[in-house]
């Protein structure tokens, strides 16, 4: 019985970054995934962007700058009808971005909404 409980999933329900192709549908959402408990070094994980390919940022969990992520694509256009929405964020390099997506877009994970404190 005990090896049935080794490898456990479990359900989360997490704030990931969710951006729309080509529209500034950029914005934190709720969103449950399952991840193995206790699996450090887990596959298609990493920790800074140079494990990533050109074209990719190490994403990971608004708030989370210190913590594993996952490769993504960087977002490529970060209007919406050619207009920027303008909602500041401070990225985990303590800068202040104009939106989520220019944060990702600038291979940056979110560390807080709102400027960063200067």
């Amino acid at each position: 019985m005990r090896g049935r409980h080794a490898k456990r999933a479990v359900l989360v329900f997490s704030l990931f970054l969710l951006c729309s192709a080509g529209s500034l549908k950029c914005a934190p959402v709720a969103a449950p995934f399952f991840v193995a408990e206790a699996q450090a070094g887990q596959s298609g994980t990493c920790m800074t962007n140079q494990q990533c390919a050109k074209d990719e940022f190490c994403a990971k969990l608004y708030g989370s700058c210190g913590e594993s992520g996952k490769c993504e694509a960087r977002p490529q256009d970060c209007t919406e009808h050619g207009k920027l929405l303008v909602k500041p964020v401070c990225g985990c390099d303590d800068k202040t971005y104009d939106n989520f997506c220019l944060a990702a877009s600038a291979g940056v994970n979110v560390k807080q909404e709102g400027k960063c404190p200067p």
